[in-house]
Formats: C-alpha cells, structure tokens, sequence
C-alpha cells in the first residue's frame, strides 16, 4: 500500500466531507426562508439538524487533526482538544506501533514529562493493557523500573501518523523501536 496515496486520499476525503456539511449547513436556513414556513416545528427541527452538523464537524476534524514539527525538539499536536506535547528527542526511550492503517497508535514511553501534565506516568493499568494484550515486553526494554517513566500515545490523524512516526525514527536515536514500528516505517519509506 502506498502511504503517501492513502495520505492524498485522505486530504481529498477530508475537503470533500468539509464542502458537503458547509453546503448542507448553509441550504437548509436558505430553503426554510425561501419557502416562509415559520411555523415552531419547522424551526425547531432546523436547530436540532444544525447543531448536529457542527458537532459531526467537530469531531470527524477532532478525529483528523495531527500537526508535528521539530525545531530541536518535536512538537505534536493529536487532535483539536488533546493539547500539545513537546518532546525532547533524547528522552525518547521506546516506540511502538499498535494496528495498521488509519487506526494505528503509537505509543512513546519516555523518561521525563517535559513540563506537561497531559503525558501521563506509566503505571500497572498501561503495563497490563498494552503489553500483556500486545505481545512485547516493555520491561526488558526500560532501563530501570524503579525509576518513573512516562507514556504519550498519538491515536489521532489517519495516515499522518505515518509520517510522524518517520521523523521520530530519523530524530530521535537513541529510542528503542519495536519490530512493529520498524515495519511501518519501511511501509511507509517504499
């Protein structure tokens, strides 16, 4: 499959589903005038429909939005109320990769927070919930687990991830990355 197709597609998709509701919420006030049906229902009904638009909006650009950049560190952006991370390369400590396609997550395991509440402190609910369900071992790959690690996972963005996960792979060196991981990046270099 090639990745940067998949990444057009996407963009083409994302316009596509833009014009449709901004056409859609714009004719529906224009054909209520244009007929002069006033009435409590018809209005009503108007409302309910226009707000729905804007919450299916909301959400779908939630589920789309991933912006990254590296200006001696890397700054991500995972959806449109998720918050930025910045991320000092060389704390990076382990990358891996979850699913395939639009619904893959990667997960960063690194050695400090950074000055951000929204990365969170790796504890037993992760440990369990993506080691023993995935298949790897975190523990042979940290260090030591006396110490407090923390967790980022980019879940957001379709196949941008793809290239988010390139350039962690070019920036950061010293992370350790999953056979997983690795795959998805020559998936993506081919």
């Amino acid at each position: 499959m090639n990745i940067n197709k998949a990444i057009r597609k996407q963009k083409k998709s994302f316009k596509r589903f833009w014009l449709s509701m901004s056409f859609i919420f714009l004719f529906l006030p224009i054909t209520v005038v244009l007929t002069k049906r006033f009435s409590f229902f018809f209005i009503a009904y108007l409302l309910i429909i226009e707000f729905l638009i804007i919450i299916t909006i909301l959400t779908r650009t939630h589920k789309e939005i991933l912006k990254f950049e590296y200006r001696n560190n890397m700054k991500i952006k995972n959806g449109l109320w998720r918050g930025k991370y910045t991320i000092i390369c060389d704390k990076v400590m382990f990358v891996h990769t979850i699913n395939q396609g639009k619904d893959m997550k990667i997960i960063m395991i690194l050695k400090s927070r950074m000055r951000n509440d929204k990365i969170k402190v790796m504890d037993s609910k992760f440990l369990k919930k993506y080691t023993l369900a995935q298949g790897f071992n975190i523990n042979f790959k940290v260090e030591n687990l006396q110490k407090q690690y923390y967790y980022l996972i980019v879940n957001k963005g379709g196949y941008y991830k793809y290239e988010l996960l390139d350039m962690i792979y070019r920036y950061c060196v010293k992370a350790h990355f999953t056979d997983d991981a690795i795959e998805k990046i020559k998936e993506y270099r081919n």
